[in-house]
């Protein structure tokens, strides 16, 4: 068994003419504090930070980068544009309100944060959904309700619409949501993997627009050392007794029906924490760079050891 974050393809589905507020969230986790007036986090943030701390084990922490690494980081090497930490700073300034995704760079390094706005300047999405900016309840609800963290129009986002893909097409979501958690630790992941020789090997290819490299797997040991796995969560649909292929065609059944205003006989989608993602990957996928004349990584994102996510 294996996860196809963004891979996978599923059936469409019509969209509603308003959104609906989902209930997957709506009681808080046991254990889980009241939230108090001066906290910014939503009732559906505690929630789903609770229940990963309870069910993955996951405390917040801050990743030490290897600053002077990151600093030689060449964006070219990874078919990006180049890029100064200057220019990254303006960068930011430049295109905050638009691309709140950003904000997460703003607290990294200059040395990662230049890294982060190279990946935002090339045509890859890992770092929009997949990098600290992304909470824990809206990698949550990816993973129950194919809502896309990069579709930034709320009403859209709740009816499943892709943030990243023009004429409102559905988003697309395997049974696994991931997340490196922080900028500093996503940053030293892609600056490595970007010189790992199973990436080189796709990334050196000679290029031809009509060929796409593919995707490889490098163990998170060799990009995040030996506690890299404590820097990822993750969220996996319950499978209620069923095979993964059962429980994303409920998925999509249910979001078919109350698309269509339908009472729905199955169950409504539920998630879970990722137990560990000890001994687990980071998958690489790599295809033709937003100036179509090379390869860039397209995405990013860790994935659980499997069996037994």
């Amino acid at each position: 068994m294996g996860a196809r974050d963004g891979l996978q393809d599923e059936p469409d589905i019509s969209v509603p003419d308003t959104p609906r507020q989902l209930a997957l969230a709506d009681e808080p986790a046991d254990g889980a504090q009241p939230v108090s007036p001066d906290d910014p986090r939503s009732m559906g943030e505690v929630y789903a930070e609770t229940r990963q701390r309870a069910d993955g084990g996951w405390e917040p922490r801050q990743f030490d980068a290897p600053r002077s690494e990151l600093g030689r980081f060449n964006p070219e090497r990874a078919g990006l544009p180049p890029i100064s930490l200057d220019a990254a700073d303006e960068y930011i300034a430049q295109h905050r309100t638009t691309r709140p995704w950003l904000a997460a760079a703003e607290t990294a390094s200059p040395e990662a944060r230049r890294i982060l706005v190279a990946l935002d300047a090339g045509g890859g999405h890992g770092h929009i959904r997949h990098e600290g900016g992304v909470t824990e309840e809206a990698s949550m609800r990816r993973a129950a309700y194919r809502e896309d963290p990069a579709q930034l129009d709320s009403e859209k986002r709740t009816r499943g619409i892709d943030g990243l893909k023009p004429d409102d097409r559905p988003h697309r979501c395997g049974d696994i949501a991931t997340r490196v958690t922080d900028s500093e630790a996503f940053a030293t992941a892609f600056a490595r993997g970007v010189e790992h020789p199973k990436v080189r090997a796709l990334l050196d290819l000679p290029f031809d627009p009509d060929v796409r490299p593919g995707e490889v797997t490098v163990p998170i040991t060799e990009l995040l050392d030996a506690d890299g796995h404590q820097f990822c969560t993750g969220w996996q649909l319950e499978l209620g007794g069923e095979t993964p292929d059962a429980a994303r065609q409920n998925r999509a059944d249910w979001l078919q029906a109350r698309a269509g205003g339908r009472d729905f006989d199955g169950p409504e989608p539920k998630v879970r924490p990722v137990s560990t993602f000890e001994g687990g990957e980071m998958l690489f996928v790599v295809g033709r760079n937003r100036t179509g004349d090379g390869y860039e990584i397209v995405t990013m994102y860790p994935r659980p050891p499997w069996p037994g996510q």
